[in-house]
């Protein structure tokens, strides 16, 4: 996938910001983790292989500064992170995990969605609709 010098921009400044640099980061490589479900690991990579269609870079399993492990990291689409929710809800993610990332994801569109994360449910069948 070729990334134009502006979204290229935008993922070193946000890497450099936010990544963990101790640990190697490839792009457009699906990651998976053994300790999540089986429907967890589906489920990343089918919103993997979408972004990769709609040409979108990212990232998976990468270790943050502030600790986290996000599921999917997207530094240039219109939310940066992509968590799907397998043994949790949405409320539990928002009580257990929200607060461990830095303050400025943490803010809220008017109607209460969550500016910076994408939430996708891993119980539901996937549909593009759903990252965008």
């Amino acid at each position: 996938m070729k990334v134009t010098p502006l979204d290229r921009k935008i993922i070193n400044e946000f890497m450099s910001k936010y990544v963990d640099g101790s640990y190697k980061t490839p792009m457009n490589a699906v990651r998976l983790n053994a300790d999540h479900t089986d429907a967890h690991r589906r489920m990343i990579f089918e919103v993997c292989n979408a972004l990769i269609d709609m040409g979108v870079p990212f990232y998976t399993e990468v270790k943050l500064k502030c600790g986290r492990i996000p599921d999917i990291v997207c530094p240039t689409y219109i939310a940066p992170f992509i968590e799907v929710l397998s043994s949790e809800t949405e409320q539990m993610f928002l009580d257990l995990k929200l607060d461990k990332y830095p303050e400025e994801f943490r803010n809220r569109y008017n109607s209460g969605r969550l500016k910076s994360f994408i939430l996708v449910d891993a119980k539901k069948e996937f549909s593009k609709e759903v990252i965008m």
